[in-house]
């Protein structure tokens, strides 16, 4: 068995021996996917920090058929960072100095405009989304734009994993030939 594996199934019997050696084992790569995911090195090592610590609590659910410690673990991490950037998406940042006239700035319709500033790079990419069935465009945005994984996606959709991938992979295949 893996020496990964091993100290994380000792974690999970309370082993704060086995989690001082797993954080030093782990903590070097669990922090760069940390640092590319927010961009951010403060932010990065606090999520850490809340990762290790949910790992702690979660060890005792981890066996050795749910993969390898180190993507077990990984994947905490990964889901700690997604929550703290959807988390920082929803409190937008609050200027008292700034003023608005009116309401418009908040709205999501794209107006001729704001059209007319856009790229035709992202011209043709709007046009191409909207070729792709409904589902396929919720699909591509939730994931990309959100970071939702592909598992929150067919639970949020009440479809099978299966599906909501296929979506995807058929979606960016469209959008690949259609940039192209």
């Amino acid at each position: 068995m893996d020496s990964l594996n091993e100290l994380l199934l000792r974690c999970g019997r309370q082993d704060g021996i086995a989690f001082k050696q797993l954080y030093q084992h782990t903590s070097p790569k669990l922090y760069a996917l940390c640092c590319r995911l927010v961009r951010d090195e403060a932010l990065a090592e606090d999520v850490l920090q809340e990762g290790f610590i949910k790992i702690w609590h979660s060890a005792s659910t981890y066996s050795t058929d749910k993969g390898h410690a180190l993507t077990w673990m990984a994947t905490i991490v990964r889901n700690q960072a997604l929550d703290r950037l959807r988390m920082a998406k929803s409190r937008p940042e609050i200027h008292p100095d700034l003023e608005y006239e009116s309401l418009e700035f908040a709205s999501q319709a794209i107006t001729p405009d704001l059209l007319t500033q856009l790229s035709s790079d992202t011209q043709q990419l709007l046009e191409c989304m909207e070729e792709l069935k409904p589902e396929q465009r919720e699909c591509i945005l939730q994931a990309f734009y959100y970071g939702c994984t592909h598992e929150e996606l067919a639970a949020s959709m009440a479809r099978p994993l299966g599906t909501v991938k296929a979506w995807i992979r058929r979606g960016l295949e469209h959008l690949r030939n259609c940039l192209a």
